[in-house]
């Protein structure tokens, strides 16, 4: 995963302003967010260590003498990464075994790391809401705290909090709607999928569910082909995420193998108006929620508009006097 950083091009300066008040209108959904995925991680992690009831504090214990074992949650960076992921909330859990060693806390490591890598947290009683977690991992799994002389174990997790964190990323009446390509392609996948997926498009919603596909356009071109026609291509990044690796390459296989059954995707049916598709390959080692692992080119070829012209009325031919 790469990091956000702006570049020093005086060409993107409008580019980089706009990305700004974009970053700010999503900042106050990304703190109240943090509120709520605070405590939705100690009570997952309590359900997972029930040894950690009661002893699970907030950046550091109360004291320096206090009773191990016990768990020190602190939220970390929070980093903007895309306008389709949004930010990206750090947590860190540093695991203090104790008497029972850090072979005890490794044990509790791999358990919080099964429990929580790609599974949904969600909040108890009126809290309904879910955040994903994603596995880290760290430079320096074990450290000793220079201040106690206690050796702990820390987990480093990430949370994706979207823009469209407490809405629905499907557009409603009044809300902007998708490209007409990019409602098509997400029709045409679910359609493909069935109904245990969920396929959103230009952006995750805060909560995608389990098995998710999002559909995103990333560029378009025009091509000359020919005095009276032109060929529109639109270029798509799709980004499939699922409980396990393996059930993400099979759904990304699947869709590059129905675009190449299917060459024409129905646009308007009932106006015989489709695309092509021009190219479809996967990378399955692509990151899911930033990067995506299909790219699809589709192609559109249209009728150049005829141009008015003046109507010729009459012609006069004049014999050449010599």
């Amino acid at each position: 995963m790469h990091e956000y950083e702006a570049t020093p091009d005086e060409n993107t300066k409008v580019e980089k302003s706009m990305a700004r008040q974009s970053q700010h209108a999503s900042a106050g959904c990304a703190k109240a967010a943090c509120c709520r995925m605070r405590q939705a991680f100690k009570q997952k992690l309590i359900e997972i260590v029930p040894a950690l009831q009661g002893r699970v504090y907030d950046v550091q214990p109360p004291s320096q003498t206090a009773e191990e074992p016990y768990a020190v949650m602190a939220l970390g960076e929070e980093i903007w990464k895309s306008s389709w992921a949004g930010y990206r909330q750090v947590v860190r859990i540093k695991l203090y075994a104790g008497q029972a060693g850090l072979a005890q806390a490794d044990v509790w490591a791999n358990a919080l790391i099964a429990g929580l890598h790609r599974e949904p947290v969600t909040g108890q009683g009126e809290d309904t809401s879910a955040f994903t977690p994603h596995y880290l991992g760290v430079r320096d799994a074990e450290k000793l705290d220079t201040v106690t002389g206690k050796a702990y174990r820390t987990l480093r997790f990430g949370v994706y909090v979207p823009e469209t964190e407490g809405s629905s990323a499907i557009p409603t009446n009044g809300a902007a709607q998708p490209d007409e390509w990019l409602a098509a392609l997400t029709r045409w996948t679910q359609k493909q999928l069935g109904e245990t997926w969920l396929v959103y498009a230009n952006a995750w919603p805060a909560q995608p569910g389990r098995h998710a596909v999002l559909w995103r356009l990333s560029g378009c071109e025009t091509r000359m082909a020919g005095a009276s026609m032109y060929e529109l291509r639109k270029r798509f990044i799709g980004h499939i995420i699922a409980p396990d690796s393996a059930e993400e390459n099979r759904a990304a296989s699947a869709l590059v193998e129905g675009f190449a059954t299917q060459i024409q995707l129905p646009l308007d049916q009932d106006k015989g108006r489709y695309m092509s598709t021009d190219e479809a390959s996967a990378d399955l080692q692509a990151d899911a929620i930033l990067d995506g692992q299909l790219r699809l080119t589709l192609v559109q070829r249209r009728m150049r508009p005829a141009e008015e012209a003046a109507l010729i009325r009459r012609v006069e031919i004049h014999p050449v006097l010599k």
